[in-house]
């Protein structure tokens, strides 16, 4: 190891040298080295990929050609000279055809007719053929849903006869035995390559290749073989012959001629590189010594104006070894630096998750107990070094200010009285060391998450306290209520209908009755926003079609009719959508809306129309109710909905409500997912109450 270093050069000019030299020589030789292995790697794939395109022309070809051959045997089969069979082609007619289609197609084969016994009707060769074991093939064949079969030396591909004469009876086979030497044709044989049709089943060849065996390689369908002299390339044809393979043999020479080509012009110009590039490393060796001296000072006197104590042992000497030094001190100090704000920031970063993740733990508690305990345990999860307890009870007197920085002081709000009181302290029960100016500021924000929940569970609750009763003096008042309005509309209806009263008694006792009816209409108005707010009233939503909708809505329309009539209004239903749609809807429910927007138009118009229509708008269905009343101005519209709110101008009259129609209908919407809204131009422009529902 000695030695070593003692042959390598110590000055910085000689290994900039060097280093320069190499930088130059070295990434020409990896260039040739590529070319060299991986060029030759890219050049075969190209070569293979130009040979597989070959293959696949190859066995279209082949195949289209089998293909035709089908198609004419079909085609001869068909034709009304074929029920010459009947009389085994006396005239010889079906022979004639035979031959002329032999002769037409100019291939190695031989057409022949067959009786469904097997005997030959006509044949374009005068070898007899064993017509019995054909047709035995041929019905093998046709077990197995194919209209061929293989022979040693053919494919016979046939086609049933049947009587044109006779309703389709079979008359026999037309077959034609195409010989496996008319393949020849599709193979090469040359100084870029040889193929062979090779049936590794059957053992038949046909054409040549190289060398036998390289036939060893097909054995993995897709996958190609190079080899040191040859490339094999293989595929299995399709249809008639799909367990045959063409075999493609290239020498790897050929493929390889152009790129040894290319490597002699490379050698070549790497020799005349070797003495460039050294030529110029020694002229830029020169140019970069004096910059990387300056940059040397220049280090120096940065290191100069900070404290670096670090030392880091250099073992190279010169003036390298004075820069590396330099610059590893700066590193170090830089790294360290860095270092320490990283870990900062990691802990600050871990601090905010964990401090998010508790904040999500705490906000799913329900009550204080469970809000304090599922804070002690997130405290303790993410601080395994410390014991947190809870206590009732406000800190002593006698603890001390470095104490008190790590307690945690929980005060609730009294929201009645805008007050404050203390709620309990929670205490870190362990030894501290350091002073962390930013630990008393984590522990505050953890007591606050924890004050705000304590209020949140407070204020839900006593909201819950507030509406429960409400609920419950809404029920009790409107059942007390409902018994004795009841009983003084019975009153009122039997002095009507069976006393003698005086036209003023019959006017006083039916103001009575109609305030009574009022009355009772406002208070089951209540008690039916009482249920639908404590959650009595449940939906059914279910797929209705709309014409089940519109059955229902034109239900409605006659049962109010008789209330638009006594006024004077033209009330029309109509269904404008263009064909059947799924609805979810609660038809009890649905109904109950219809029947309330229904009714106030009808309430306030005096005169003119009602429009009811069933129709799209949008994405959705919408049920739409236009009168020609009083209209309401645009800011009122959706004020409406409010619980008890009526437009002044409404309110005065005669026909007044209670303001809850219109908040019941659209809360009872908004239970099987669907709205109920108001449109109007302004006053005295009529109004337009929509029911919109959602499509299945």
């Amino acid at each position: 190891m000695k030695r070593i270093e003692k042959i390598l050069p110590k000055t910085l000019r000689a290994k900039l040298q060097i280093a320069l030299f190499a930088i130059g020589f070295l990434p020409f030789l990896v260039m040739l080295v590529y070319i060299h292995n991986l060029g030759e790697k890219r050049l075969l794939d190209n070569a293979l990929e130009t040979y597989h395109i070959q293959i696949h022309e190859t066995r279209q070809r082949i195949g289209e050609e089998l293909l035709s051959l089908g198609k004419e045997i079909h085609f001869l089969a068909s034709l009304d000279i074929m029920d010459d069979m009947i009389v085994g082609d006396v005239d010889k007619r079906i022979r004639q055809i035979l031959l002329q289609k032999e002769k037409d197609l100019s291939l190695d084969m031989q057409i022949l007719a067959l009786d469904t016994e097997g005997k030959v009707i006509a044949s374009t060769a005068d070898t007899a053929i064993n017509g019995a074991s054909m047709i035995d093939s041929i019905r093998e064949a046709k077990e197995h849903d194919k209209s061929y079969f293989m022979t040693k030396k053919h494919i016979v591909m046939f086609a049933p006869v049947r009587s044109k004469l006779k309703e389709g009876t079979l008359l026999g086979y037309l077959c034609m035995a195409y010989s496996f030497s008319n393949l020849q044709r599709f193979t090469v044989n040359g100084k870029g390559g040889r193929s062979m049709l090779y049936d590794p089943v059957g053992g038949v060849k046909i054409g040549q290749i190289y060398d036998d065996r390289l036939l060893s390689h097909i054995a993995e369908e897709g996958k190609d073989y190079v080899g040191e002299s040859y490339l094999v390339l293989h595929e299995k044809l399709q249809g008639m012959l799909s367990q045959w393979i063409l075999v493609y043999t290239v020498p790897k020479a050929v493929a390889l001629t152009f790129l040894d080509t290319f490597l002699l012009f490379l050698w070549g110009l790497f020799i005349l590189g070797i003495f460039v590039i050294a030529i110029l490393s020694l002229w830029v060796s020169r140019r970069i010594l004096e910059p990387i001296a300056t940059l040397s000072q220049a280090t120096q006197s940065i290191i100069s104006t900070r404290d670096y104590t670090t030392q880091v042992a250099i073992a190279s000497e010169g003036e390298i070894g004075e820069l590396a030094h330099d610059f590893n001190v700066l590193i170090s100090e830089t790294n360290r630096a860095f270092g320490v704000l990283e870990e900062e920031n990691r802990l600050r970063v871990l601090r905010f998750v964990q401090l998010i993740d508790m904040l999500n733990h705490l906000i799913k508690t329900e009550k204080e107990e469970e809000c304090i305990r599922v804070a002690i345990e997130e405290l303790q999860t993410f601080m395994p070094h410390q014991t947190f307890s809870f206590s009732t009870e406000y800190p002593k007197e006698s603890t001390g200010e470095d104490d008190l920085r790590h307690t945690m002081l929980l005060y609730t709000k009294d929201f009645d009285r805008r007050t404050e009181s203390f709620y309990g302290v929670i205490y870190s029960n362990s030894e501290r060391e350091g002073n962390d100016p930013y630990e008393a500021e984590f522990y505050r924000s953890i007591a606050t998450m924890i004050m705000l929940q304590l209020d949140h569970i407070r204020l839900i609750e006593q909201t819950r306290e507030v509406s429960r009763a409400k609920s419950t003096f809404i029920s009790l008042m409107s059942h007390e209520l409902r018994t004795p309005l009841h009983t003084i509309l019975s009153s009122a209806q039997y002095l009507i209908g069976y006393e003698t009263l005086s036209p003023t008694q019959q006017e006083k006792v039916a103001t009575m009755e109609s305030s009574a009816h009022h009355l009772l209409g406002m208070i089951n108005d209540i008690l039916d926003l009482a249920q639908i707010e404590a959650g009595k009233v449940q939906a059914n939503p279910e797929a209705q079609s709309s014409e089940e909708i519109e059955v229902l809505v034109a239900g409605i329309v006659d049962m109010l009719g008789v209330l638009a009539e006594q006024k004077g209004i033209e009330m029309t239903f109509e269904n404008r959508l263009p064909e059947p749609v799924q609805l979810i809807a609660d038809t009890r429910l649905l109904k109950q809306i219809v029947i309330n927007l229904l009714s106030n138009a009808i309430k306030f118009t005096e005169e003119g129309s009602i429009a009811l229509s069933l129709q799209a708008c949008g994405e959705d269905i919408c049920i739409e109710i236009a009168d020609s009343g009083i209209g309401i101005d645009a800011e009122d519209l959706e004020r409406l909905f409010e619980d008890f709110t009526q437009v002044n101008r409404l309110a005065d009259r005669e026909e007044k409500g209670n303001g809850l129609g219109l908040a019941i209908s659209r809360k009872l919407a908004q239970l099987f997912d669907a709205d109920v809204m108001l449109r109007s131009g302004g006053e005295g422009l009529g109004t337009t109450a929509v029911i919109r529902l959602k499509k299945s």
